[in-house]
């Protein structure tokens, strides 16, 4: 993937579309949209297989409507970036079928992974040199996107517990809050101040 996109961006240099010192920019953004559509698709397909596209759908808007502005986990390798998309999209399947018999729980692990969604924010990216006043308007959007979505989720959760498709998208969120954890203890960020937390 990184050769594929280094190339077209070659090519687009070479072919005056971009200039020389916007080439690093270009390749590393082809590479990211190549790599995710191809997630998406081999998601999609594995959807389709277990005969959850629906579901699986609703569980990647939740999801990504949150990450986008929050961030998290992030694999080394293209492959390992592959393999933990597609797991997680499919790991819903079973588990929101086993928290649908329980929704008070649910509705607890939701509470709680707004509450740490909100109290970090952001994670900063190690992929992007953001300013602190980007990173502050991210954390700001991310605090705003999780106060919605899961005022959301929470209120169909109370209002249709019986409705299997809310328990992805309860999913979604739970999800999100997981990967931020694991990014703080990877960096070693849950004791002591965060010095960049806003």
């Amino acid at each position: 993937m990184e050769t594929l996109s280094a190339y077209l961006a070659e090519r687009m240099c070479r072919n005056d579309i971009i200039s020389e010192d916007d080439k690093k920019f270009y390749a590393y953004s082809i590479q990211l949209l190549i790599e995710r559509t191809a997630g998406l698709i081999l998601i999609a397909i594995f959807a389709f297989v277990f005969k959850a596209p629906v579901e699986v759908a609703v569980f990647l808007i939740t999801f990504i409507l949150i990450r986008i502005n929050s961030d998290g986990l992030h694999c080394k390798t293209t492959a390992g970036c592959f393999a933990a998309s597609v797991l997680t999209a499919v790991s819903t399947i079973p588990v929101a079928s086993f928290i649908s018999s329980y929704p008070w729980v649910c509705i607890g692990c939701v509470a709680v992974s707004a509450v740490v969604i909100f109290a970090v924010g952001t994670i900063r990216d190690p992929n992007l040199d953001l300013s602190d006043a980007e990173l502050k308007h991210l954390r700001k959007r991310s605090r705003i996107g999780i106060t919605v979505i899961a005022a959301v989720v929470l209120t169909l959760l109370f209002l249709y517990p019986q409705n299997h498709f809310v328990y992805f998208s309860a999913l979604g969120i739970i999800y999100n809050a997981l990967s931020l954890i694991s990014v703080k203890i990877l960096r070693g960020e849950v004791t002591g101040d965060e010095k960049e937390r806003i």
